[in-house]
């Protein structure tokens, strides 16, 4: 298995999930506050400085309100690497 941290399935799962948070009309500071995290957090994942698992981006699907599922199918569609 390649390194994810910046691979271009990563980078599309982080400008989804940016792109997902955008729509909904939260800040990052906003989407913290429901995941009970610092923003700090959120800035890192949306930066690429972080990876997140699994468990988290379904905290992140709930927290923004995008439907997980969707995103997963979209990567898988897209390019690996």
């Amino acid at each position: 298995m390649s390194r994810t941290l910046r691979s271009s399935r990563q980078k599309k799962l982080i400008a989804l999930i940016i792109a997902e948070r955008k729509a909904a009309g939260l800040t990052q500071a906003e989407v913290a506050k429901k995941l009970r995290r610092y923003q700090s957090i959120v800035a890192n994942i949306e930066s690429g400085e972080r990876r997140i698992d699994v468990v988290e981006f379904l905290d992140l699907a709930d927290a923004i309100g995008f439907d997980a599922g969707k995103i997963i199918e979209n990567l898988q569609r897209g390019p690996r690497g």
